[in-house]
């Protein structure tokens, strides 16, 4: 069996060296970014930026960012040589509606689903920076015939613990995209709370462990605001298809929250901001909307220093940020201190 992973961002990376290890010496990677390829070459991988190289592939799994309206798939559709009775999963999230545009460009090409090309929809399920979650949670698989799905459950049954099928690959489609908006929702109803909290003088860290006392509950902390590339890029794929006052107000409260962090400032004042990587843990910048508030401050005029546990000084110097001195950090001067504002990632609000 020939396995290639089109795709090798960190969901297709995920992936791809997974099933390196699960299948040793039957999977190749392609991917349009040659230094990314070339990179993950000195490391000792089997990839290529070449879809002449790929041929009697027979399964192919899709993991390339989809883009605003699918294009980087298509874009990698296009490439591939398709072999008849080969397995086509897709694995990057969707807009809705797209398995039905990537049926009718296969069928353009003469494929017939079902009989001599076998196409499925297995949305992803990783979380950014944590490796090992790319197939030791249940996966969501959906297909336009009965004849696509076997031809999946041969695939995916032995590396998943539980493959939920579903009889309409349009609910597959919309179940990874409804997933990244609900915790959009839930981000976004606890900076509201949080900044009724801090305008009242309560606690929001003992509200949370109030109300997480009930097991069915979760109260979540709050960061810089929604970041990322998933949360708000399907809340746009969700938003284009579903008019909904609920997912309008949470994408305005997201931003009423963002401008207010950068608002509470005021003039005069030197900013600290401690923790920018794109979220608590995650050793990356991209996405960031810490590294979006520093831009937006600085624009306005302010100077502002960063710290971030997983960065050194150096490195936030060679990003182009300004990092805070330690010294500075463990000075008690009072007047230095009436000179800056400090905000915390998990605290980005000043109390009253």
């Amino acid at each position: 069996m020939k396995i290639c992973v089109v795709g090798l961002g960190n969901i297709g990376f995920n992936l791809f060296a997974y099933l390196d290890q699960k299948f040793a010496g039957e999977v190749i990677g392609v991917d349009v970014n040659e230094s990314r390829v070339k990179e993950l070459r000195r490391q000792g991988y089997r990839v290529t930026t070449d879809y002449r190289a790929l041929t009697g592939i027979d399964v192919w799994l899709m993991a390339p960012s989809t883009g605003d309206q699918g294009q980087n798939l298509f874009s990698a559709l296009e490439h591939m040589i398709i072999r008849p009775g080969s397995l086509i999963s897709i694995e990057s999230t969707l807009p809705p509606g797209t398995m039905v545009r990537i049926r009718e460009f296969l069928e353009k090409k003469g494929f017939e689903l079902g009989s001599d090309l076998f196409l499925i929809h297995v949305p992803h399920r990783v979380m950014f920076g944590v490796d090992k979650t790319v197939c030791d949670t249940p996966r969501v698989m959906g297909a336009f015939t009965e004849e696509c799905l076997e031809r999946g459950r041969e695939f995916y049954k032995p590396l998943v613990p539980l493959l939920v099928e579903v009889s309409d690959v349009k609910v597959a489609e919309l179940s990874k995209v409804v997933e990244n908006v609900k915790r959009y929702v839930d981000v976004a109803f606890a900076q509201e709370i949080y900044g009724f909290c801090v305008t009242n003088d309560l606690s929001y860290e003992e509200l949370r462990k109030a109300v997480n006392s009930k097991n069915n509950v979760e109260l979540l902390a709050t960061d810089w605001g929604i970041g990322g590339e998933c949360l708000p890029k399907d809340m746009s794929f969700l938003r284009t298809v579903c008019s909904s006052a609920l997912l309008e107000g949470a994408e305005i409260a997201d931003q009423n929250y963002r401008d207010r962090i950068q608002a509470q400032v005021g003039q005069g004042r030197e900013v600290w901001l401690k923790g920018i990587s794109y979220k608590t843990g995650v050793k990356d910048l991209k996405h960031s909307r810490g590294v979006d508030l520093v831009s937006a401050l600085e624009a306005a005029g302010k100077t502002v220093k960063v710290e971030d546990p997983l960065f050194s000084p150096d490195e936030l110097r060679e990003a182009g940020f300004n990092p805070i001195n330690q010294q500075e950090d463990n000075s008690q001067n009072i007047q230095e201190d009436k000179a800056r504002v400090t905000l915390d990632r998990h605290k980005a609000l000043e109390p009253k």
